[in-house]
C-alpha cells in the first residue's frame, strides 16, 4: 500500500472515531495543502495525491469496519460476554443502533469493541431491533447462552416490558436455559455522572 493510501486510511479512521462527516476529508486536505505551501512547498504535490474525497473516506471507513469485524470474529471465543446498546437518530433523522460487546475468556483476556452499527429509516419496533442484535451475534459467532448482561439507554423500543428489545432478549435466553437470567443495566453513564457530582460536592465540603 502506498504512503498516500495509508495516509488516507489514517485520516478516515480519525474522522470515524470522532464522528465527523465524511466530507471533512476534503476540508482536511485543503488544510494540508495550505500548510504545505507555507512550511514545505516542495512536498505540496505529495499532499495533493492523498485521496480524501467524500466517497473515498466513506469507502475507507467501510474497509476499516470490515477489517475490525474480521478481527473481532477471531477473538470472540468468550466464556461470558455482555452487550451495550444505544439507539438514537442522527441529523438526517436516521435511526442508529450501536452494539458494543464486552467479553472475557477463562484466562481473563478482555475484549471491548463496537460490534455493529445498524442504520435504518423510519420507526423501529423492539422486534426489529431484536432482529438486528440477533444478526450481529450470528455474524460474530456469539452464543446466546453466554450472554450475561445488557446495558441500554432509555429508548422505549429497548426498554418496553412486553414487546421491547430487552423482553425479547430475555425470552430468547429462557428458550435455551430457563434458569438463566440476564442482568439489565439502565443509563449507567448517567448514574456515574451523578455519583461523580455527589463525591465532588463531598470533597469540597471537607
Amino acid at each position: 500500500m502506498s504512503a498516500h493510501a495509508k495516509t488516507s486510511y489514517v485520516i478516515s479512521h480519525k474522522i470515524a472515531r470522532n464522528s465527523k462527516p465524511f466530507s471533512d476529508g476534503e476540508f482536511i486536505k485543503e488544510c494540508l495543502l495550505d500548510s504545505a505551501e507555507l512550511i514545505y512547498l516542495e512536498k505540496k504535490e505529495a499532499f495533493e495525491n492523498v485521496p480524501l474525497s467524500r466517497r473515498t473516506v466513506m469507502r475507507r471507513i467501510g474497509d476499516i469496519a470490515r477489517n475490525l469485524e474480521l478481527l473481532l470474529q477471531h477473538r470472540v471465543n468468550f466464556d461470558f460476554f455482555s452487550l451495550a446498546l444505544d439507539e438514537s437518530c442522527d441529523v438526517r433523522d436516521t435511526a442508529q443502533l450501536l452494539i458494543f460487546v464486552h467479553g472475557i475468556t477463562m484466562d481473563f483476556k478482555i475484549t471491548e469493541e463496537l460490534a455493529a452499527m445498524q442504520s435504518t429509516k423510519g420507526t423501529k419496533t423492539g422486534n426489529d431491533l431484536f432482529t438486528e442484535v440477533n444478526a450481529c451475534l450470528d455474524t460474530l459467532g456469539l452464543k446466546w447462552e453466554k450472554l450475561a448482561g445488557v446495558t441500554t439507554d432509555d429508548c422505549t423500543n429497548l426498554m418496553g416490558k412486553n414487546v421491547g428489545l430487552l423482553k425479547r432478549m430475555q425470552d430468547k435466553v429462557t428458550e435455551i436455559d430457563p434458569e438463566q437470567k440476564l442482568v439489565f443495566l439502565h443509563c449507567i453513564i448517567h448514574q456515574e455522572v451523578l455519583c461523580k457530582s455527589v463525591l465532588k460536592n463531598i470533597a469540597c465540603c471537607n
